[in-house]
């Protein structure tokens, strides 16, 4: 028996949604019942993560197969951040299962190389990870700050929704493994086959907006900028989200994507 969270709420196109590093299910409540409403949704806490807090798996790959039986035949990845670069694993790894892939606030790569200009400086993530190491609830707190940090919204909306996350911990060992999969997970000279829609919001701090102007939009991949929006979009602007995504995902259930 899987240790893995996993709630399913709708009906229609399976959609499995993957949160983010050191998140949980729970940020994606601004809008859990509209895509409840237009597709058969499953919620899963990554391991280490949330309600997952048994389940031990650091590396992507093992993450990948740990989520495996909780993907339905068909279904729609839609990944945010770190869960984007699960999501691409898992359509590299299992194509006959993903049908296409949602992909907010998340990239191919991480961490900037000589290959690709579109990421953070690697000093950025091992600053989190000493930090990390000295102080845990001040940098998960920091990195969530980070994440709403110029865009208007409700303080106390916010504020709730971060102790709804904090109220179930990421792991030590999944938040130090996650940091790992930013660092060096990279699928910027990887082919992926499946239609793609990346949400990109363009006062990001993370994923540098310069990345959703380098994607070029065609036929299998669509790419959208909020431009109020950074690295949350879905929760500082919900229905703006929603009215990218859910004609995606009919698209998807039509064959038309």
């Amino acid at each position: 028996m899987s240790q893995l969270f996993s709630r399913i709420e709708g009906t229609g196109q399976p959609l499995v949604v993957l949160h983010g590093w050191g998140m949980n299910h729970r940020v994606w409540e601004p809008v859990r019942q509209p895509l409840a409403e237009h597709a058969q949704v499953s919620w899963i806490d990554l391991p280490g993560h949330g309600d997952s807090h048994q389940a031990e798996a650091t590396s992507i790959d093992g993450i990948a197969e740990l989520l495996l039986p909780h993907i339905p035949q068909g279904a729609v990845i839609m990944g945010w951040s770190l869960g984007g670069l699960v999501a691409q694993a898992l359509a590299v790894k299992y194509p006959e299962r993903v049908a296409a892939l949602i992909l907010v606030a998340s990239t191919p790569c991480f961490v900037q190389h000589d290959n690709w200009a579109y990421g953070l400086p690697q000093a950025v993530l091992q600053g989190f990870s000493e930090n990390l190491q000295q102080d845990y609830q001040a940098t998960v707190k920091r990195f969530f700050a980070l994440q709403f940090m110029g865009v208007k919204s409700d303080p106390k909306a916010v504020s709730q929704l971060r102790n709804d996350i904090m109220s179930k911990p990421a792991t030590m060992q999944a938040l130090t493994g996650g940091l790992a999969i930013l660092n060096t997970a990279d699928f910027s000279q990887q082919v992926i086959e499946q239609p793609k829609q990346w949400i990109f919001g363009r006062l990001d701090k993370l994923i540098p907006a310069s990345l959703a102007d380098a994607l070029e939009p065609n036929e299998s991949q669509q790419v959208h900028v909020m431009q109020k929006a950074a690295h949350v979009p879905f929760v500082t602007h919900p229905d703006e989200f929603l009215a990218v995504v859910i004609p995606f995902i009919e698209q998807v259930q039509h064959g038309q994507a």
